[in-house]
């Protein structure tokens, strides 16, 4: 299964990539605009998603009387979808910058950490510490992803997202 297609164009090959694939493959690569993008639409649908999550559990907490613990683990596992979205669109940004190494390592720290976060007791002091330990490691993620240009051309990782748009001589 091929995940980007590369067409030709009149100006040589580009790419085009399918939203679902945008969101959910570990290949490619994606601009700045549209990392902007799909990370802001992800975070809002992250929380809506988390407060109809959190409704539900809360109900069924109220309900049944399961331990804290349990209904925030539970969270935790229903956020791993929305925490791999984030990794995979970050990743494909870092891949348009030929950044991997020590930065995809980083940024397997950081997904591994923020679904932590999303499984520990609200409100303790770990939480607390998981939260300012991604606050801190989102900033060089999220400085890089928005504001190092990718690679001109096509590399490695595939075409130059900015062809599609014929916006290569341009950025």
């Amino acid at each position: 299964m091929e995940i980007h297609k590369v067409t030709e164009g009149s100006h040589g090959k580009y790419w085009k990539m399918s939203l679902l694939e945008q969101l959910t493959s570990l290949d490619g690569r994606i601009n700045r605009l549209r990392y902007f993008v799909l990370h802001f639409v992800t975070l809002i649908i992250t929380i809506i998603y988390a407060a109809i999550i959190g409704i539900f559990l809360g109900l069924l907490w109220a309900i049944t009387g399961a331990p804290e613990v349990i209904v925030d683990i539970i969270f935790g596992l229903f956020m791993i979808p929305l925490v791999y979205i984030v990794y995979a669109i970050i990743l494909k940004r870092l891949q348009d910058m030929s950044r991997d190494g020590p930065w995809v390592t980083y940024l397997q720290v950081y997904s591994v950490l923020s679904i932590l976060y999303f499984m520990v007791p609200y409100g303790s002091s770990i939480e607390s510490t998981i939260d300012l330990v991604t606050i801190i490691m989102s900033i060089p993620l999220g400085i890089v992803c928005l504001f190092f240009k990718g690679d001109h051309g096509p590399n490695r990782y595939g075409p130059d997202p900015l062809r599609e748009f014929g916006a290569d001589s341009i950025m």
